[in-house]
C-alpha cells in the first residue's frame, strides 16, 4: 500500500538526511569552501557532459515498471539503453578533460568513476519506484551514507585536499554500485525487447530536451559562478543547496509514490480521480512541509553556523534565497508529477529551453555585472522555478481543466505572517539562541492550531497518518 510505502522511505530518508547533515557538517569544517567549492565545480564540468546520459528513460523506466507490475519485462533494456548513454557521456567527458586537465587538479577520473558508478547504481533503484516498494533502495542509500560519514571520518583528517575529498565521493559510488547488484539480482534473466526500446524512446522523446536542459542549467549556474567570481563562492552556494536540497528530498519522496497512482489513474481515465489525488498530494505536502520551511527560515542563520561554522557565514544569505526557491518547487512539484503520469510532458519542451536562456541572461547579470555571487545564484534559481512552476500549473490547468489547489493560499499566508513577525522581532531585538527556537516554535504551534480551527487539517488528516502505520 503506498501510505507504508511513503512512511517506511520517509523514515530511511529522514535518517540518510541526518547522516547526510552530519558528514556535511564535518566536512565543511575539515575542507572548508574552497575544497568545497571547488569539488563542485569539477562536478559541473562533468555533469554538463552526463546531462545527456538518462534523457528521460528514467522516467520511462517508473512509468512502464508501473503498467506492467514487474521490472523483469523491463530492467534489461533500461539497462542497455543506460549503458550506451552513461558510456558514451564518458567518453565525451574524457575528451574535454584533456582539453585542459591541469584545472581538474588530478581528480578527473575519480569523479568521472564516480558519476558512472552512482548513475548506474541508480538505474536499478529507479525500478523501485516503479514498483513502489520503498524500503530496498532507500536502505541502500542509507548504508552508502554511512560508508560515506566512515570515510569522511577516515580520510578525511589525514587528506585535507580536494584528492581527499573526492576519494570519499568514490567510496560512497562503490557502495551504492556493490549494493544495487545484490538488489537487481531479484529481477533475473534480464532481457531486452526491441519492441519495449521503441516505446521507451517514444515516451522519453519530449524529455530529450527536458532532462538535459534541467541538468544543463543546474550545472551551468555552478560553472559561471566559479569563472565569474571563486571556489569560495560556489562552495558556499552548494552547501547553502544542499542544506536545502534536504527538504526537497523529504517532499519529493512523497511524490515519488503518488506519481506511479496518477499513472495508474490516467490509464483508467479517471480525470477526477487524477485531480482529486493531486489536490491531496498538495494539501499534505503544505500541511508537513510549511512548519519545516518556517522553522529553517527563522533560524537560518545558527542552522549555518551549526552546521557549517564560522567559515560559511557568507552562505547565510545564500540559504534563505534557496529555502524560498524550494518552498516554489515543492508548491511546483505534483503539478509537474501529473504532467509526467498523464503524458502531458512534452509542452513543457518549451519552458524549459526559455528557463534556460533566461538562467543564462539572469547568471550574467546578477553575478557578473551586479557582483552578488552565491547569492545571485540562488535567485537565479528562484526566479526559474517560480517561472517554470506557473508554467506547469498553466499546461495543468489548459490540458486536464485542473486549477491550483483551492485552499493553497489559506495554507501559505498564515505562515508568511508569523514568519514575518517573527524575522521582526529578531532583527530588530537582541535574542537569545533559546528564546529564538521558543517564538520560532510557538509561531508553528499557532499556525497548526489555526489550520486546525479552521478545518484545513481534520481529524480524518491525523487519523490517515495513524492508518499508515497499520498499512500492510
Amino acid at each position: 500500500m503506498i501510505g507504508k510505502n511513503v512512511l517506511i522511505q520517509l523514515i530511511l530518508t529522514a535518517a540518510s538526511s541526518l547522516i547526510g547533515f552530519i558528514s556535511l557538517s564535518i566536512s565543511a569544517r575539515l575542507f572548508g569552501p574552497f575544497i568545497l567549492g571547488h569539488l563542485s565545480y569539477v562536478l559541473g564540468i562533468t555533469g554538463l557532459t552526463f546531462a545527456f546520459s538518462d534523457l528521460g528513460l528514467s522516467r520511462a523506466q517508473v512509468h512502464f515498471t508501473a503498467a506492467f507490475h514487474s521490472a523483469q519485462k523491463t530492467l534489461g533494456t533500461f539497462l542497455s539503453l543506460k549503458f550506451i548513454l552513461l558510456f558514451a557521456t564518458a567518453g565525451v567527458a574524457l575528451i574535454i578533460a584533456l582539453i585542459n586537465p591541469a584545472q581538474f587538479k588530478g581528480i578527473f577520473i575519480i569523479i568521472l568513476l564516480y558519476e558512472l558508478l552512482s548513475r548506474l547504481a541508480e538505474s536499478v533503484f529507479i525500478t523501485y519506484e516503479g514498483l513502489q516498494l520503498s524500503w530496498p533502495q532507500n536502505l541502500a542509500k542509507f548504508l552508502a551514507k554511512l560508508f560515506r560519514l566512515l570515510a569522511i571520518l577516515l580520510i578525511g583528517f589525514k587528506l585535507t585536499s580536494v584528492l581527499g575529498f573526492s576519494l570519499i565521493y568514490l567510496v560512497e559510488a562503490l557502495v551504492l554500485i556493490l549494493l544495487s547488484v545484490w538488489l537487481m539480482r531479484r529481477f533475473f534473466p534480464l532481457n531486452f525487447s526491441k519492441t519495449l526500446t521503441n516505446q521507451y524512446l517514444k515516451y522519453s522523446l519530449p524529455f530529450f530536451i527536458i532532462v538535459p536542459i534541467s541538468y544543463l542549467q543546474a550545472n551551468l549556474l555552478i560553472v559561471l559562478l566559479k569563472h565569474f567570481h571563486s571556489a569560495n563562492e560556489v562552495g558556499f552556494y552548494s552547501t547553502a543547496l544542499n542544506l536545502s536540497a534536504y527538504l526537497k528530498v523529504l517532499f519529493g519522496t512523497i511524490m515519488v509514490f503518488f506519481f506511479p497512482k496518477l499513472s495508474s489513474l490516467f490509464q483508467k481515465n479517471d480525470l477526477n480521480g487524477i485531480k482529486n489525488y493531486l489536490n491531496l498530494s498538495l494539501k499534505y505536502l503544505l500541511m508537513i512541509f510549511t512548519p519545516m520551511f518556517m522553522f529553517s527560515f527563522l533560524l537560518r542563520k545558527e542552522i549555518i553556523l551549526f552546521v557549517l561554522g564560522q567559515d560559511f557565514i557568507p552562505a547565510i544569505p545564500v540559504f534563505s534565497w534557496m529555502l524560498l526557491a524550494t518552498y516554489i518547487l515543492l508548491l511546483a512539484n505534483p503539478y509537474d508529477y501529473t504532467l509526467y503520469a498523464t503524458k502531458k510532458h512534452a509542452s513543457l519542451v518549451k519552458v524549459n529551453l526559455i528557463s534556460l536562456i533566461i538562467s543564462l541572461l539572469l547568471s550574467v547579470y546578477l553575478m557578473f555585472y551586479l557582483h552578488l555571487g552565491a547569492a545571485g545564484a540562488a535567485v537565479v534559481n528562484l526566479i526559474i522555478w517560480s517561472f517554470s512552476g506557473f508554467y506547469s500549473l498553466w499546461l495543468i490547468k489548459k490540458n486536464l481543466g485542473f486549477s491550483l489547489y483551492s485552499h493553497t493560499l489559506h495554507f501559505i499566508l498564515p505562515a508568511g505572517i508569523l514568519i514575518l513577525i517573527n524575522n521582526t522581532i529578531f532583527d530588530f531585538y537582541a535574542t537569545p539562541l533559546v528564546l529564538k527556537i521558543v517564538l520560532s516554535s510557538t509561531g508553528i504551534l499557532i499556525y497548526l492550531f489555526y489550520l486546525y480551527i479552521s478545518q484545513l487539517i481534520k481529524l480524518k488528516d491525523i487519523k490517515y497518518f495513524i492508518n499508515l502505520l497499520k498499512s500492510k
